[in-house]
């Protein structure tokens, strides 16, 4: 294995300069246009072929090793802010107001870049590493854009690997799991159709409030009871409107929230219980339920072999007390999944343990010790994988 960790080193003020120029420039969703310009400009500086047409704004760099076929792994970094203001008070500090890298997603692309540049300059491996830039994470729509767009199709690859600084976990450490360790997320929507009138006279109406809340209260049990209690499954309902005046019964009503479960099995179950509830206590009450779904990001799956991978280098690079094999997963999303495009493809997620305050706060700013770490890691599964 090649000694990373000591190049890496000597980059790190450098790598440094590049998050924190990219932390005071921060953009929203898919409006990257800066953000994608900085990174194919450094990627294109190091004789790295791009690619500008998936996503809108994502930028894809492609590196073939000098030693033949071989494996496709590809590495995914997300490049979009937080609509938030920055409140970190750096000197590098936001530029746009309203707008701030409150999740170090700064720190992911300089990281990744890094990386970029090191097999730029060190190409004696089989195969090809895939550079997956991605917009819009936080919406949970980049990577889905970027697939839709065909970046497959175009340049495939065998395994894919992400990443993400975690600062509620001890800095300095590599923390993971087999299987899955974020949820799979659906947003969903129900309306209820009755029958306005007048609200002295209720037995004339069909109240589509009351028949809401009935259906609503019913759906608090089906995690309780059609959740095995081994699985994770979550429904929260989050809004509900209807009616405009005080005394006037309304036609509909309209309700929403999401599921998030790891196994699709659970979803599937979750699903088939809120239409059949619905459609039943609309029945009973000669109402009509609609119920719709909509997928935001499915369950990140971290499969066994590429798992094995990144396992070994972190006891490699970090040691073993430093590794945690079995974190707690997060049944929040993580839009990476959609970059698993079946079963074929291999992935795994992993985190880097941070010093600094919460994710998604005004004063977040991305821990800069943890480069050489992030780097080196990158690199190194690469080395394993190429050979």
């Amino acid at each position: 294995m090649m000694n990373t960790i000591e190049i890496v080193n000597e980059w790190h003020q450098e790598i440094t300069e590049w998050r924190q120029t990219l932390h005071s420039m921060p953009e929203v969703g898919f409006e990257l246009h800066n953000t994608s310009q900085y990174v194919a400009n450094k990627l294109e500086s190091w004789a790295i072929r791009i690619d500008r047409c998936f996503g809108q704004t994502g930028v894809v760099g492609i590196i073939d090793g000098t030693l033949g076929e071989g494996r496709t792994i590809a590495y995914r970094a997300d490049m979009d802010a937080l609509p938030m203001q920055d409140q970190t008070g750096k000197p590098y500090a936001s530029q746009n107001p309203g707008k701030s890298h409150a999740c170090g997603h700064d720190g992911h692309m300089a990281m990744l870049l890094a990386t970029a540049r090191y097999y730029s300059e060190n190409r004696n491996f089989r195969g090809r590493i895939i550079f997956l830039f991605q917009p819009a994470e936080e919406i949970g729509a980049g990577a889905k854009a970027m697939m839709k767009d065909g970046v497959f199709e175009k340049y495939p690859f065998d395994e894919v690997y992400g990443f993400h600084n975690m600062p509620r976990l001890p800095d300095n450490t590599i923390s993971l799991r087999y299987g899955p360790i974020t949820g799979a997320g659906e947003k969903f929507s129900l309306v209820i159709r009755g029958c306005s009138g007048h609200s002295s006279v209720p037995h004339k109406c069909v109240n589509p409030i009351t028949i809401s809340a009935k259906i609503i209260t019913a759906w608090q049990s089906i995690v309780s009871e059609c959740v095995p209690c081994s699985e994770m499954g979550v429904l929260a309902v989050t809004k509900i409107m209807s009616g405009e005046v005080f005394n006037s019964i309304p036609e509909s009503a309209e309700a929403g929230g999401t599921i998030r479960y790891y196994q699709r099995e659970v979803g599937d179950t979750m699903r088939h219980k809120m239409q059949l509830l619905a459609s039943s206590i609309a029945e009973a009450y000669n109402a009509e339920a609609e119920v719709e779904f909509e997928v935001l990001c499915p369950a990140t799956v971290n499969t066994h072999e590429q798992t094995d991978c990144v396992i070994e280098v972190a006891k490699q690079t970090v040691g073993a007390d430093m590794l945690d094999t079995n974190v707690e997963p997060s049944p929040g999303g993580e839009d990476m999944a959609f970059f698993k495009k079946d079963d074929s493809v291999g992935a795994c997620f992993f985190m880097i343990g941070s010093k600094g305050t919460n994710l998604h706060t005004c004063d977040f700013d991305f821990d800069d010790s943890i480069i050489p770490l992030g780097v080196t890691m990158l690199c190194r599964i690469a080395e394993q994988r190429l050979v």
